[in-house]
């Protein structure tokens, strides 16, 4: 999509010992939250997260399959999360459409994290 729109020579690559490569953030609810980039934020709830990461990724894995129909963005991740790369409504966005790969996952492996560690195949 960048070279139809011919802005290659705009990109500026950011190497990846470069802050901006390993700091994440996402507005939401009016305030700048820091993600976890490191263990420690997958133990303890970290805002904007009223959960440890770990616990809502065991979760997923000990959920029973959910239906074979599929599921809006908004089910799944963060509005913001979604907002900036689609410029759309994320409940009118369907995972399947926006993140196949995540779809399969979740799909044959009944997990996303499971599919993504397994591979979907």
């Amino acid at each position: 999509q960048v070279s139809e729109l011919g802005l290659e020579g705009a990109i500026l690559p950011v190497p990846g010992d470069h802050p901006a490569s390993r700091n994440r953030f996402l507005y939401t609810r009016g305030a700048l939250h820091k993600l976890p980039s490191g263990l420690g934020g997958l133990l303890r709830p970290v805002p904007p997260f009223s959960r440890a990461l770990l616990w809502s990724g065991v979760r997923d894995l000990l959920a029973p399959a959910g239906p074979e129909a599929d599921e809006s963005v908004a089910d799944i991740a963060v509005d913001s999360l979604c907002r900036g790369v689609f410029a759309g409504d994320c409940r009118a966005l369907s995972i399947r459409s926006c993140f196949p790969a995540l779809f399969e996952a979740e799909r044959r492996r009944r997990s996303v994290l499971l599919g993504l560690a397994l591979g979907s195949g």
